[in-house]
Parts: structure tokens; sequence; C-alpha cells
């Protein structure tokens, strides 16, 4: 019983992140081309953001496996809403290619770590069901992200998505402190 609470949990925080990364993703790319300068710009910054992912993911799993899975989300979930904050007052390229950077990290912890949470969490003998359903159910929400961030983005502004989601992203952690990671890693 507690495995299913602790997906259920697990699988509402990331549908509620899944609709913030939904309503910016889009919208994200355009914002991050009219700061940089340029689409060439783009194409560098995301670049930056998949390598320090990339250097950063090791170290995430590794350690994650020592320290428990939660302190790295609640760390990555406050990081990434600052992260978000931060991108209404870039004005410069070299302060987005920081940002990108920042953002690598907090993606390699939320990959890495959802990854290994969900097989904490789930039943061994219906793990591809749970997992099946967990990114069903988040990839619906994610898309009704995308619905919603077209019409903020009309109605308020760029940026009002990326205030939007960093209280959001904020907020949704609460929601962290029902999921318990096996073996008292709490």
């Amino acid at each position: 019983m507690r495995k299913m609470s602790n997906l259920l949990a697990f699988t509402m925080v990331n549908s509620i992140w899944g609709v913030v990364y939904g309503m910016i993703g889009p919208f994200y790319a355009i914002y991050v081309a009219k700061i940089s300068g340029g689409l060439e710009k783009v194409g560098f910054s995301f670049s930056i953001m998949i390598l320090v992912q990339a250097a950063s993911s090791y170290y995430v799993g590794r350690y994650s496996d020592r320290l428990g899975r939660r302190p790295f989300l609640f760390a990555a979930a406050y990081m990434d809403a600052v992260i978000l904050f931060c991108y209404t007052m870039a004005d410069q390229a070299y302060q987005i290619y920081i940002l990108q950077g920042l953002l690598g990290i907090t993606n390699a912890v939320n990959m890495t770590i959802r990854g290994s949470l969900l097989a904490d969490i789930t039943q061994a003998d219906s793990r591809g069901l749970e997992i099946g359903r967990f990114n069903a159910l988040v990839s619906i929400f994610t898309a009704g992200g995308f619905t919603l961030g077209g019409f903020m983005a009309k109605d308020f502004g760029l940026q009002s998505i990326f205030y939007f989601g960093a209280v959001t992203i904020a907020c949704s952690t609460v929601l962290l402190f029902f999921v318990h990671e096996p073996g008292g890693a709490d």
C-alpha cells in the first residue's frame, strides 16, 4: 500500500511539473533566441545545457544512492524555480548560457532521480505497467501545459509563464513530503 501512495504522490508532483514544463517548452526557445541574440546562439545555449547535464548525471546517480533521492528532488525543484525566475531578468547572452548550464544540472537530477525513484517505489512484478501509467499521465498533463502556455503567453506575455512556473514548481514540492523512499532514506 505504501508503494502505491508513494507512486501516486510522485505521479502528482511530476504531473504538475509536466504542466509547467509544457507551458514553458515551446516559448522557451523563442525567449532564449530573443535574449541571446539569434538562433545560432540558441543552439549553443542548448548544447551547454546538454553537456552539463551529461557531466552531472553520473554524480547525481552516485550520490543519490548514498544520500537518498528526495534531497536531490527538493534541491532541483527549488533551483528550477530560481532559474525560471532568473530567465525573466536575463538580458545578455552570457546570462542565458549560465542559466542553461544550471538547468543542465537540474535536468540531470530530474532524469536520474525520476528513473531511480520509480524503480524504488514500484512493484517488481508490475513495474513496467506502473511506469508506463506514470509516463502516460505525466505526458497528458504536459500536453495540457502546452495548450495552457499558448493562452498565457498570448494574454499575459512570455515572462508570465516563467513567473507562474517558478511559483508552481516551488509550491508543488510539498507533495514530495508524501513520497517515502524504501529503506528509510527519508
